[in-house]
């Protein structure tokens, strides 16, 4: 540091406050500035603070302000961390030892250095049998806590007052624990204490979570950024200096330095050894290895945007486990004096970031302003204790007293009650807010922003959310964490203009939140609330990691989602069952399919393709599935677990020797068999699979079966007692579950749930939107339903997407009035909610934003001023462009008439296999022309208008590639029709001139969409790659990738099963590519005259089998979309 700015500081600091705040303004000396030089200067007067957490507990004596008249004490919360320990890393210890000793065989230390490793050396051996172990030191100061605790509070620890202890298990909290509790007693032996250290209390006395397991991982990404400062920072060159004679000879010298500074702190909390080594380091050194030290503290465990406050967030259990005891305390439920608990400083430090404690709940970026906001040192030294004085009026009133390291400790953002005192009530309603696992979500859209809200959860049956304002903070209530996420939502749309969506789950809170001028409540009658679809665990999640995963939970927990289909790990449960039949792991890998397939796999359509898969794989399924259902149950979701319903390989018959029915073969795949449930096995194997179904994933109140879909026989099969006995095997895993069936076409017959009582099985309604089958009349189903699901629950579904296709589309007038329709039905009875069935998603997030909202919109409206609210929360401000577009599509893409059948999308002819007459691009589309192309290119035009003003939003951006992307393929058609003439007529220079247009057109698609990773076949591919367990299943996992997208399984599959592009993508790579490569080949052909067919299926297959990169062009997205409307 330069002296004479140094000089400066410290000279403002002896001036007044009012000469000091002239003094800040003329020389421009931040507040920050002199924080930290005030930090420094208490380092030197006391070189044991600049050890952080490892600092020996500072007790001073302090004052209690006097509680309020009539106020007496009654209870105490009390979290201690364990005391001072013996030195705890023994193998960082030796590494110092030794790299001392080694520089010292090169004769690179210096006399001070050969002292230093004396030192070093002397330590271990005195520490040598006790690693990590609580130190007498570390006894004494909770004896001394607990003494001053009784006598401070003489009235709470009279008589047989009962004491509950629980600790961590470490033994250190465990010695910790008996000598506070030992210290009460010597002021009253008299003192029933419990004593407790249960594995089972460490999920809340030191949990730790995926999240914060993350942020402490080497490789985690704030690390990343944050390495070349640490290096910069601990290089400690002037000590180093001290110690060694040539520093640069030093391998590692900031990761030495670090060391040796981590066993310097260390020695102020071991008895018996006077061995000071802080004392070598320079001033400013030891300042700065103690800022890295406590920069990483800061985003592992408190409120830091850059660890998206993952560590507070952890400590909800335990400050709910805090308010609970002392409700209960309160209440008279448990005659306790005081509730103590015992554990470690990170728990801590997360519970006081959580409880909004002063001085640990700082939310800023970067290392050096979170040096002067956040000192561990003053927070959790050794022997750190958080208490919280509970005391009672004659009234009933209650008041606490919290109190961190025997100190009044302030809580910001509540008002106090009189000095040193808050109203229990107001801590508690801030607390719940802030424990509430919508708080947690918002923390992950935006850090440190959930202290601005109110999180109000009701034990009211309604279903509901209600938005309203208190103490300058936007309040929100509901029923359940979901409600009030789908409440968060609305706020976020509609008061602030922010739209989280797939493409973009991040918010930038404005500084000043509105509020409503009266509180804004919804309610509904759809209690159940079902997402996705087999299928879409294949077309779009088959590649998820957890950090996926965690976005799409939250999505759906704004979008009000409670019923979930969950079916990751669910080879796990089959592979284990089929082992517990008899069968071999190398036969039950051959059962189960590859990522990619899974979905029709469990839909009884085929066994194995796309495997086999690892050992590693089964344990990463098994662990990731644990996270995505502990996620979904913190938010209040009941997920959708995959039942039995009879599903067994092709060779039971002659392996098991069972009476099966349905063998055949399935576009190509041997398919699965299935057993009879008249079959004595049935229950057997149904019983089986539920125990290990268990095991990975608990117990469920809903779960998902459909036998005999799509294809498989029921010939033979008494359906009504096959019902039951599906339905009383799930029963008797748990008897209030619930069925969850698909209703596509025939299926469920009636038979089936004839026999099965109302509220045990509830119907998906799977595509209401196109072609609805709950008894509505004028459906254009060629499978109709004139009695409905005859009594039985139902939901009204949104299909949407078929195979993950990319491309705008959707029923506006149909899902608006389709929804309200059947909610007014003498059918709406039954009607108890909604669900979004997509085959694929991130796509169209326009239809999904209304689905969700329909629900809380008692009244029918228009599509016309939905949008209009669409386009502005979408984008955060009213827009005439934008929403005019908005419009026209939805008069024209976005409004697919009723009555005709189409599935999904209309599909890109670029996309086409190329022929005289190709049309649909999926050999099951069922394709119509139901708008115009121009309309669609007249659309993108003008939204493009709206660049200039919202280019810097990120949805927009988005958007006017999806929406670009869209007018280059209605333009690819006009193209092609174009084509077509010219062939007819034989005209084959204009037939030349027009294909050249077309694959211009392809490659101007490639270029646009390889601007964003939305649109991009790597980001598809990479994360497939990503996700593979082990090095040789990446190449198979990237294989499932290709295949999926384009030919979908081996020829006969593809070419006589009509699987090829089913699941095709329009995105960069691919297009500029494989489409490209089709087309052009097929071109050239007809220039040439070569009447050769073209094997696409072998082009296909060589992309299929290729590695080629794909990589993002890097170009700004809106100059890339404007630049080619320009050229259509």
């Amino acid at each position: 540091m330069n002296k004479r700015f140094a000089l400066t500081i410290l000279a403002t600091v002896a001036i007044t406050a009012t000469g000091f705040a002239k003094t800040l303004k003329s020389d421009q000396i931040s507040q920050k500035m002199l924080k930290c030089q005030q930090i420094r200067t208490e380092f030197k007067a006391t070189p044991e603070k600049a050890g952080g957490i490892y600092y020996a507990y500072p007790y001073s004596t302090d004052s209690m302000a006097p509680a309020p008249s009539g106020y007496e004490p009654f209870y105490i919360s009390h979290y201690g961390r364990h005391g001072s320990r013996w030195v705890i890393n023994k193998k960082l210890h030796r590494l110092v030892a030794d790299a001392l000793r080694a520089e010292q065989s090169q004769g690179n230390l210096t006399d001070t250095g050969r002292e230093v490793l004396d030192k070093v050396e002397k330590l271990g051996k005195h520490t040598e049998g006790h690693w990590g172990e609580l130190t007498p030191l570390g006894e004494r100061q909770h004896s001394g806590i607990a003494d001053r605790t009784a006598k401070r509070f003489p009235g709470l620890f009279k008589g047989n007052a009962k004491i509950i202890a629980r600790s961590s298990t470490e033994p250190r909290c465990i010695i910790s624990m008996a000598a506070f509790t030992e210290g009460l007693q010597k002021n009253n032996p008299n003192l029933t204490i419990e004593r407790h250290a249960s594995p089972g209390d460490m999920k809340f006395i030191m949990r730790h979570n995926d999240e914060t397991r993350m942020l402490e991982k080497k490789d985690a990404d704030w690390r990343k950024r944050f390495a070349s400062a640490k290096d910069s920072l601990t290089r400690s060159v002037t000590t180093a200096s001290r110690l060694f004679t040539d520093p640069g000879k030093v391998k590692d010298l900031p990761g030495l330095m670090r060391y040796i500074y981590d066993v310097a702190i260390d020695v102020q909390d071991v008895d018996g050894i006077d061995e000071d080594i802080l004392g070598v380091f320079d001033p400013e050194d030891l300042y700065n290895q103690w800022k890295c030290s406590n920069y990483q503290m800061y985003v592992c465990h408190a409120n830091s945007p850059d660890g998206t406050g993952a560590g507070p967030r952890s400590a909800t259990n335990l400050l709910n486990d805090i308010i609970d005891r002392a409700d209960e305390a309160i209440a008279g439920k448990r005659p306790t004096a005081a509730d103590l608990r015992f554990g470690h400083d990170t728990a801590l430090l997360r519970l006081l970031a959580l409880m909004g404690a002063e001085g640990a709940d700082a939310s800023v970026s970067g290392f050096e302003k979170a040096t002067c906001v956040w000192q561990k040192q003053n927070l959790t030294p050794m022997g750190a204790n958080l208490q919280l004085i509970l005391l009672r009026n004659p009234a009933g009133d209650i008041l606490v007293a919290p109190r961190l390291n025997e100190r009044p400790l302030r809580i910001n953002g509540v008002a106090e009650a009189a000095p040193g005192y808050y109203r229990w009530n107001d801590l508690r309603r801030i607390w719940k807010s802030t424990c509430n696992p919508v708080a947690s979500l918002l923390e992950r859209v935006c850090p440190g922003s959930s202290r601005r809200f109110i999180f109000a959860q009701t034990d009211t049956p309604d279903e509901f959310f209600e938005i309203s304002a208190e103490n300058g903070k936007p309040v929100i209530k509901g029923n359940s964490a979901v409600n009030i996420a789908s409440g968060l939502n609305w706020y976020l749309k509609y008061y602030t203009g922010i739209h989280l969506s797939w493409n973009m789950m991040t918010a930038d809170l404005p500084d000043v939140l509105p509020l409503p001028s009266r509180p804004e409540r919804h309610v509904t009658d759809a209690a159940q609330r079902y997402y996705l679809n087999y299928c879409t665990h294949s077309y779009s999640m088959a590649f998820w990691d957890w950090e996926r995963w965690q976005k799409e939970i939250d999505w759906m927990a704004l979008h009000g989602i409670n019923m979930p289909l969950a079916i990751t790990g669910t080879d796990v449960v089959w592979r284990n069952t089929l082992l517990r039949l008899g069968y071999s792991k190398k036969e039950a890998d051959e059962f189960v399919a590859g990522p990619a397939f899974q979905a029709w796999w469990l839909m009884n359509n085929l066994e194995g393709w796309g495997g086999p898969n690892s050992e590693k794989w089964y344990e990463d399924r098994a662990e990731l599935q644990d996270k995505i259902l502990t996620r979904m149950r913190e938010l209040g979701m009941e997920p959708v677990l995959p039942g039995y319903s009879g599903m067994v390989p092709h060779d039971a018959e002659e392996r098991l020797g069972m009476d099966v029915s349905g063998k055949g073969i399935w576009n190509g795949f041997v398919r699965p068999t299935f057993l009879k449930s008249t079959d004595p096995q049935f229950n057997k194997i149904a019983d089986i699979y539920y125990d290990e179904l268990r095991k990975v994933s608990g117990v469920a109140k809903y779960y998902s079966m459909d036998p005999f879909h799509e294809g498989g026989s029921i010939e033979g099969v008494d359906l009504t007692e096959a019902g039951k006995i599906i339905a009383g095997a799930m029963k008797r895993a748990n008897p209030e579950a619930v069925w969850v069936i698909q209703g596509w076409n025939e299926n469920p017959r009636a038979k089936l749930y004839a026999g099965i009582p109302k509220g045990d099985i509830v119907v998906l309604d799977l595509a209401s939107e196109i072609k609805p089958q709950w008894g509505d009349p004028d459906t254009p189903s060629k499978t109709p339903r004139p009695t409905g699901y005859d009594g039985q629950d139902w939901l009204w579904c949104m299909l949407l997407n078929f195979g993950g296709n990319v491309g705008l589309h959707g029923r506006l007038d149909n899902v608006i009035g389709g929804y309200y329709k059947a909610r007014d039905s003498r059918f709406g009875k039954d009607m108890t909610g909604i669900g979004l069935t997509p085959e694929g998603i991130e796509n169209n997030p326009v239809m999904y934003e209304l689905v969700s909202e329909l629900i809380w919109r008692p009244e029918q409206f228009t599509k016309e001023n939905w949008l209009e609210g669409y386009s502005r929360a979408r984008y955060g401000s009213k827009n005439a462009n934008a929403e005019k577009a908005w419009k026209m599509l939805g008069a024209t893409i976005y409004n697919c008439p009723w009555g005709i059948l189409q599935q999904g999308t209309t599909e890109s002819i670029f996309c086409a296999r190329p022929s005289e007459k190709a049309w649909k691009v999926s050999s099951w589309s069922r394709m119509k022309s139901y708008y115009k192309p121009e309309d669609v290119i007249a659309a993108a035009k003008k939204f493009a208008a709206a660049a200039p003003a919202l280019k810097g939003n990120e949805n927009y951006r988005y958007d006017l590639v999806d929406i670009t992307r869209q007018a280059i393929a209605e333009k690819g058609r006009i193209v092609y029709t174009e084509m077509q003439k010219a062939l007819k007529s034989k005209d084959m220079e204009t037939f030349r001139r027009k294909s050249d247009s077309f694959l211009s057109l392809i490659k101007l698609q490639d270029e646009l969409l390889s601007t964003r990773p939305e649109f991009s076949v790597s980001t598809w591919i990479d994360d497939a790659r990503r996700l593979a367990p082990t090095k040789h299943e990446r190449d198979n996992f990237e294989n499932n990738a290709r295949l999926l997208i384009t030919t979908w399984g081996p020829r006969v599959a593809s070419e006589d099963g009509g699987l090829r592009d089913y699941g095709h993508r329009e995105w960069s790579g691919v297009l500029g590519t494989l489409y490209y490569e089709r087309w052009k080949t097929w071109i050239e052909r007809k220039l040439s005259g070569d009447k050769t067919p073209v094997d696409f299926y072998g082009i296909d297959e060589k992309w299929v089998n290729s590695r080629e990169k794909y990589p993002l062009s890097g170009a700004d997205c809106v100059e890339t979309a404007l630049k080619a409307l320009k050229a259509l």
